[in-house]
């Protein structure tokens, strides 16, 4: 039997992207705090609802969407590239950033142009020397990559992406890295499945898609006829709609527990009674 492939996710699956964002976040307001003596968790909350509506309401919001892109990257993304969805978005974040940060302050009656930019430079700065790596992720992966082809898939702009993977070790353990906004496909998209399995000369048969988005990872696999394993963080709770994945692990250290029964000579076809 060729060598199975598995197909991981990044954010929030390897790589705790939102403990990133809301702590980087919560560093700029404690530094407001310091600096006016403002509630730095009422500013908190502030940005937080600021930036998510701001964001929602951006014209190139669908695209942002569609690739993986959410406001979190947005306050400190650069979005290299020549992709007319990426220069629309390195046009927008400039002036939402600003927006943000200024807003926040207003909310907080702590208004300053001055101290709105500081923020801004502090979350910048903050976000980019913070890529934490789920504990066990490095271990699972040299485990996991003994008898299976790696690849990584992830939504998401290309620069903003492979800086969050600079900061990390986590590259070199993958046979082939799939961005969205490379190829201009996305999950659940079907077909981004297809890139990486052809990128890593894998086959179809026994690959196993990895991640914690049931909406993206796990109805992509669907879609794709693969096996899926959720990484259930404890974020997102299933919906009767929502596509039903062949496994739900808490821990990276579950999935090769899985892997056996997810084999193609123990589990029936994708579909199939």
């Amino acid at each position: 039997m060729p060598t199975r492939a598995l197909l991981f996710d990044l954010d929030n699956t390897l790589l705790m992207e939102d403990q990133a964002t809301f702590s980087s976040v919560r560093r700029a307001c404690e530094l407001a705090h310091d600096r006016t003596g403002v509630d730095a968790e009422a500013l908190h909350a502030s940005v937080l609802r600021i930036a998510a509506e701001i964001w929602r309401a951006a014209p190139n919001y669908a695209y942002a969407e569609e690739m993986g892109v959410w406001w979190g990257e947005g306050l400190w993304g650069e979005f290299r590239g020549d992709a007319p969805g990426l220069r629309s978005l390195r046009a927008f974040v400039p002036g939402f950033r600003r927006d943000v940060w200024r807003g926040a302050l207003a909310a907080a009656a702590t208004p300053g142009e001055a101290l709105a930019a500081e923020l801004d430079a502090a979350y910048v700065t903050a976000r980019r020397a913070h890529q934490p790596v789920d504990p066990e992720a490095e271990r699972v992966l040299d485990d996991l990559g003994r008898d299976h082809r790696l690849a990584l898939v992830t939504n998401g702009a290309p620069d903003v992406q492979r800086e969050k993977l600079a900061g990390t070790t986590l590259a070199p353990r993958f046979a082939a890295i799939v961005i969205s906004a490379e190829l201009g496909i996305a999950k659940p998209d079907p077909r981004i499945f297809d890139h990486a399995l052809r990128a890593i000369g894998a086959e179809r048969e026994g690959a196993v898609v990895i991640g914690d988005s049931l909406t993206r990872d796990v109805a992509g696999a669907c879609g794709a006829g693969l096996r899926s394993i959720w990484i259930d963080r404890g974020g997102e709770s299933p919906r009767p709609e929502d596509a039903v994945p062949d496994a739900r692990v808490t821990a990276l250290s579950q999935i090769r527990s899985h892997l056996a029964a997810l084999a193609p000579d123990v589990a029936s076809p994708r579909g199939s009674p």
